[in-house]
This record gives structure tokens, C-alpha cells and sequence, in this order.
């Protein structure tokens, strides 16, 4: 996956010092190639199909969550039931059979058990589809704007020249920068333990730092 990774970025970026398109050096004008097939195969690959297949997975994953939920609720009714008939069992049973009373106390006390482990489970995969959902939107609000203008411009410009005023320009490519500064914020928002890392790092406390930035950290803090 890696090494497919580093072939799609250098078929986008080696093909104008092969001969394919070349880019645009002329009157203090330095453009990379503004050829309409190039541009069209850049932009795609670079963005526009990596975004579609990001959408995809992100719906496929709401679903499954969305499913998560609903079978969540529909076991959660069950379990009260199960719980309610349990307890008045208990209750009924009190004062006659105490040893029995135990063994339904001690049913009780195993549902709910169970209930606490699949309400945390749920809890998680909902949280871990929200981040995933707010990371995607960001990214495409980011990056958007700048690929679009990419695309637009040897149609609007011509394949010689830029049209755009140069502070456009550079104003929709920092928006795309910006994207990787606000990841950082964004899992710091929903992760609680993040924050506490963040934290410490601000106040130059640096104990245990690099084990509770490890991937089993992170991991582990999703839990929660």
C-alpha cells in the first residue's frame, strides 16, 4: 500500500519532466504544466478520486453505525425487560428463599455487567464515526477550494498564462495547508486523553510522553 502510494505521487509529479506536459516558465511567470489532460489526470488523482473513495468508505462506515445503533436500542429494550423480570422475580422470592434471592441478585448483577461492556462498545464506534466524519469534511472544506481552481484554471486562462491573482492563489493552498494544523485539534476535541497530552506537553511535562502518544495509547484512549 505504501509503495502504491509513492507510484500514484510520482505519476503525478514526474510526468512534466518527461515530456508528457511541460510547465510554465515565461515572463516571470512559474506555473506547473496547465496542459488540459495533464491538469484534468493531476487533479483526479491527487484529489478528486481519493475524496470519492473517502466519501464512499465514510458512508459505508455511517451505515454500519447507524445499524450499530439500532440494534443497540432494540437489545437495550430486551435487557430491561429481562432486568425487570429478573428484578421482580427477586422480589417476590424475598423473605422465602434467601439463597435464591442471592442467585438472582448475583443475575442481575451479570446483566448489568454486560449491558455496561456493550454500552461502552457502542459508545466507542459512534465516537470513532464522528471523528472519522468531521476529519472528512474538513479535509474536503480544505482542499476543495484549491483543487477546483487547479482544474478551472487552464479553461478559464488558457495553458500560457494564470489569470488568478497570485494572493487567491496562495490564500485557497494555505486553506489546504491548514487542513494538517487542525487534525491535531480536531482528535484533541474527542479524545479525552489527548487533551491531557496536550496539556503536559504545553506545561513542558514530557514523563511517559512517548508511550501515551504510541498507537497502543491512542488506542487505548479510544476506549474510553
Amino acid at each position: 500500500m505504501i509503495l502504491g502510494v509513492w507510484l500514484a505521487s510520482a505519476s503525478i509529479t514526474l510526468p512534466p519532466f518527461c515530456g508528457w506536459a511541460k510547465n510554465v516558465h515565461t515572463a516571470g511567470v512559474c506555473l506547473i504544466s496547465q496542459d488540459f489532460g495533464y491538469t484534468i489526470y493531476s487533479t483526479a488523482v491527487a484529489f478528486y478520486i481519493p475524496m470519492l473513495v473517502m466519501l464512499v468508505m465514510y458512508y459505508k462506515i455511517f451505515k454500519a453505525a447507524r445499524k450499530s445503533g439500532a440494534k443497540h436500542r432494540f437489545t437495550d429494550i430486551s435487557r430491561r425487560e429481562r432486568l425487570s423480570t429478573v428484578a421482580n422475580e427477586a422480589l417476590r422470592m424475598h423473605g422465602m428463599k434467601p439463597g435464591g434471592v442471592a442467585e438472582e441478585c448475583a443475575a442481575i448483577s451479570r446483566l448489568l455487567n454486560r449491558e455496561r461492556r456493550n454500552i461502552s462498545i457502542f459508545k466507542r464506534e459512534q465516537k470513532a464515526a464522528t471523528t472519522l466524519g468531521v476529519i472528512v469534511g474538513v479535509f474536503g472544506v480544505c482542499w476543495l477550494p484549491f483543487f477546483v481552481l487547479s482544474t478551472a484554471r487552464p479553461f478559464i486562462c488558457g495553458v500560457e498564462c494564470s489569470c488568478v491573482p497570485i494572493w487567491l492563489e496562495r490564500t485557497l493552498l494555505w486553506l489546504g495547508y491548514a487542513n494538517s494544523l487542525m487534525n491535531p485539534f480536531i482528535y484533541a476535541f474527542f479524545n479525552r486523553d489527548l487533551r491531557s497530552t496536550y496539556r503536559d506537553l504545553l506545561r513542558c511535562r514530557y514523563r511517559n510522553i512517548n508511550r501515551r502518544l504510541s498507537a497502543v495509547g491512542v488506542h487505548e484512549a479510544l476506549k474510553v
